[in-house]
């Protein structure tokens, strides 16, 4: 594997990592919000769901290596984003080539993304939470969140790529 190609995908990665987070609501403070509405439909209070008070995306990522620090969890993310990245670019896109940047941001991207809910969604965190494995629930914001990533992901690289003319060389 040719480490500038990995090296490219480190930037595209953390902000595709980002993109995630916010996505499926991991914050430094997560929760739902409750939102009450008077009989014309205007919203009359807006106020912090206790019920959704939760360790957040940020804290079951921090649980994989004991802590449970919202912001542990945020820079785990953070460097397991740029690792993917790095994948990405380093050995992902030598296999998916669809001749078309356009075709690999939509099917590579989401190719990639399925990959990763697979391995880190259904297995590892699992396997780390002492969960079931590949239980597979297509309603969470998990499947959508690591589609969203592989598309941002294939986006960001394909939009770095041709601006700074860094194709395949």
């Amino acid at each position: 594997m040719d480490s500038d190609k990995l090296m490219r995908g480190i930037i595209p990665g953390i902000i595709a990592g980002y993109l995630f987070l916010a996505f499926i609501g991991a914050s430094m403070v997560p929760g739902g919000l409750s939102v009450t509405t008077d009989d014309a439909g205007m919203v009359t209070a807006v106020e912090q769901d206790a019920a959704m008070m939760g360790p957040g995306m940020a804290g079951m990522v921090a649980g994989m290596i004991g802590s449970d620090s919202a912001l542990i969890g945020f820079i785990l993310h953070v460097i397991i984003s740029a690792v993917i990245g790095a994948l990405y670019t380093g050995l992902f896109m030598q296999y998916v080539d669809l001749g078309s940047p356009l075709y690999n941001i939509a099917v590579g991207g989401l190719i990639y993304g399925v990959i990763w809910w697979i391995i880190g969604g259904l297995i590892i965190m699992p396997a780390i939470s002492g969960g079931e494995l590949l239980q597979i629930n297509l309603d969470s914001p998990s499947l959508l969140g690591h589609i969203m990533f592989g598309h941002a992901l294939a986006f960001l690289v394909v939009i770095r790529d041709a601006a700074l003319g860094m194709g395949d060389e």
